[in-house]
């Protein structure tokens, strides 16, 4: 079962680890599995960077530092368009066209 960041289990674990529990214990408590919750720091880290957070302050926020920051960091740089994407011009185009009224295949 996915649990999203709202969630009584991300709350209370990301409640402990702001407290000062270290990882184990704060996903025993919160009843998640350890990679749960690097998931759960991971979108809490990720979402105070793209608010303005410098890395430093962002980690401050969370309340851990792990080892996994500089992924973390990679994913903050990556567009939200799909794997299978095409160059970004030919995308703009097919949009064009398509908002313009041509059909999937059209455009």
């Amino acid at each position: 079962m996915y649990l999203s960041m709202s969630s009584p289990q991300a709350v209370r674990f990301l409640a402990l680890i702001r407290e000062g529990r270290g990882l184990k214990p704060s996903a025993r408590i919160a009843g998640v599995s350890k990679e749960t919750g690097y998931r759960f720091l991971r979108e809490r880290y990720l979402q105070q960077r793209r608010s303005g957070s410098d890395p430093a302050a962002a980690l401050t926020n969370v309340g851990l530092t792990s080892s996994r920051v500089a992924s973390w960091e990679a994913r903050l740089n990556l567009d939200s368009r799909h794997h299978l994407r095409v160059e970004l011009s030919v995308e703009d185009r097919f949009w064009s066209a398509f908002l313009a009224g041509a059909s999937v295949e059209a455009a």
